[in-house]
């Protein structure tokens, strides 16, 4: 039974016609999606996704507009009880970012393994995705 909300942040971080993406394996989960993640209890969406990117790639990002927001429901593929609600945001930044290769711990002890490229934005790149509300955001963003 689904009986939580999980909100996730993510940036849409674009120079030229490349994006940048984030490779990530979570215990042997690999997914291809947006950088960012989870809101935490007592910040606001932009503040979520400004500490996402500072935390993964050490950079602090600008956000402007919001692209998107997931319009129909999502369950978690780590949860099975949580509905996930997506949050996109365009952001760029004028710092380098430091590393591409970074590691983090989960909330639940999990080990999260990041590795960030930049990519050009087109139909094969959005048949990667793993998670359908990035392609959704992707799709809206290239019209």
């Amino acid at each position: 039974m689904i009986n939580k909300f999980n909100i996730r942040v993510y940036g849409i971080w674009q120079k030229g016609d490349k994006i940048l993406i984030s490779h990530e394996n979570i215990d042997g989960f690999e997914m291809l999606k947006l950088p960012g993640g989870g809101l935490e209890f007592g910040e606001g969406p932009r503040d979520c996704v400004v500490r996402e990117f500072a935390e993964e790639l050490g950079v602090e990002v600008v956000v402007s507009d919001l692209l998107h927001t997931t319009g129909n429901f999502v369950q978690s593929a780590f949860r099975k009880d949580e509905q996930v609600i997506a949050i996109h945001y365009r952001v760029h930044c004028e710092e380098q970012i430091k590393s591409y290769n970074t590691i983090q711990t989960t909330q639940v002890g999990r080990h999260n393994i990041h590795h960030f490229e930049w990519r050009v934005l087109d139909n094969d790149l959005l048949d990667e995705f793993t998670f359908e509300m990035d392609r959704v955001a992707l799709r809206g963003l290239s019209r």
